[in-house]
Formats: C-alpha cells, structure tokens, sequence
C-alpha cells in the first residue's frame, strides 16, 4: 500500500510486485535504480521502469490503477495522491549509452522483488548521462553506486564500455572521484 511515509524504495517495489502479478514485465533503471542502490548518496523523485515487452500503458495503467496510480493524462507518467513519487515509463530499449542491456539484477525486499539494472549498468546508465550530457549529477549518483557496491562493481566492463563510448578522459574522472568516495 503505497502511503504518505512510503519511499522511493517502496514505491519501485509496490509497482514492480504489481505489474509481475499482472504479466507486465519491467526493469527500474535511471536516477531511480541509483538511488535504490545508494539511498542515503542520492535521491529521485520518479521511478523509472523500462517494459520490457510491448505491454500496451492501457494494460500498464490497469494494473497501477489498483495501487492507486493513475496516468497523467496521455503521457507515460502515473501520479498517486498520496505520495510525491511519479512513475515513469520510458520508451527502450533497455540501454546504457550504446550496449543494450540484456542481463539484470534482481533485489527482495519485505516478501517483493524488483528486477532492477545490475550496479554495473546502472553505473554505466548514470555515466552515459555524464559522459553525452555533461551531467554532474549522474556523475556524482555513478560514484556514489558505485561505492556503495564496489564487490558487485566490474571496472573492466566500465573501462572498456567507456572507451568504445569515446569517454575514458571522463571515466578517469569518475576513478578518481569513486577513490576520494571510498578514501583511497
């Protein structure tokens, strides 16, 4: 039941236990997957989910409709009068930069499960936005993933993904920035 004390974190939970219960499949990604992975680093105020299907928003809104989420008119954001979160649907395909994204992370939390972008691609995701639009705030959400989870972190896929994106100056960058996160 999502509720004016609901977090971000329990927002992306209840709609993704919501839209699995109703066939939908869908994978959080964006600021909100960073957030998800670092809460007390960064913040979001939308969640972002990626079908992965082409799941018609009618069937999407239907199945949200049930959680209270209603859709924004013809957009493809969904508010809920009791909290500040919006959910947000993206058009695919799921991507970080140019490599589309085939494999994804899966969390639980209180009895639901979330399919959400491995911390690897969700570094990659906030880099992308870094590196092409020169968004300090992706780059500060990146490191701070990227700290938080530095165990399920590969920096050879980092590198090597930075490189063929034509950013390692940038990805050099964002080394030195997740050393000084960690103090080494």
């Amino acid at each position: 039941m999502i509720t004016r004390a609901s977090t971000l974190t329990d927002v992306c939970f209840a709609v993704a236990q919501t839209l699995e219960a109703h066939g939908i499949n869908a994978v959080l990604t964006g600021g909100s997957a960073a957030a998800v992975y670092a809460p007390h680093a960064y913040t979001s105020h939308d969640a972002d989910f990626i079908l992965q299907e082409d799941a018609p928003l009618g069937d999407v809104a239907g199945a949200l409709l049930s959680i209270g989420f209603t859709r924004d008119g013809k957009s493809r954001i969904f508010v809920h009068s009791d909290t500040r979160f919006t959910v947000d649907f993206p058009r695919g395909p799921l991507a970080a930069g140019g490599d589309y994204v085939r494999a994804t992370a899966t969390l639980t939390y209180a009895g639901m499960t979330l399919r959400i972008l491995s911390p690897t691609d969700c570094v990659r995701d906030r880099l992308a936005h870094f590196y092409h639009w020169k968004d300090f705030t992706a780059l500060k959400a990146a490191v701070a993933v990227a700290a938080a989870n530095i165990d399920g972190i590969n920096m050879d896929i980092l590198h090597s993904w930075s490189e063929r994106e034509d950013n390692l100056a940038n990805f050099t960058e964002f080394e030195r920035r997740l050393r000084r996160a960690r103090g080494a």
